[in-house]
């Protein structure tokens, strides 16, 4: 894969995510997942910007895994990696919900949305991949 759809799958990647959990936990539950928001930041403080860079890293690695160990076209491998990424990041959420004081009550849909957002991803970065192509000179 060429490194300027590289940088595209991770744009494409990073938007969808963004948009996705923004819209699934800030919006549409966002009274449940007020239940832990006395310990975030203040969005003001330069460390809570840091999470967007996290997420970037985070991003990058999850085109660089597909593009390493999927790199097919295929919808259902692209699904499937997506929803084994879910299934990663709830397991990491867990971790945290499981051994910090954090209310419970959003944890079930953290897991769900998780699987869910990483399915439409990995279903996407199925689509947007292409094969670099060397063609032989005759």
């Amino acid at each position: 894969m060429s490194i300027m759809r590289f940088i595209l799958c991770v744009i494409v990647a990073y938007v969808i995510y963004s948009i996705l959990y923004v819209s699934t936990m800030v919006v549409a539950l966002g009274d449940l997942f007020s239940a832990n928001v006395a310990l975030t930041r203040d969005p003001s403080e330069l460390l809570a910007s840091m999470a967007y860079v996290a997420h970037l890293a985070q991003t990058i690695v999850v085109v660089a895994l597909y593009n390493m160990f999927v790199a097919s076209n295929d919808l259902k491998r692209g699904v499937t990696f997506g929803l084994l990424i879910g299934a990663y990041l709830a397991a990491t959420d867990s971790t945290f919900y499981f051994s910090l004081k954090l209310s419970m009550d959003p944890w079930l849909a953290s897991m769900i949305i998780h699987l869910f957002v990483g399915a439409v991803v990995g279903a996407v970065l199925s689509k947007l991949y292409k094969a670099d192509t060397i063609k032989a000179e005759v």
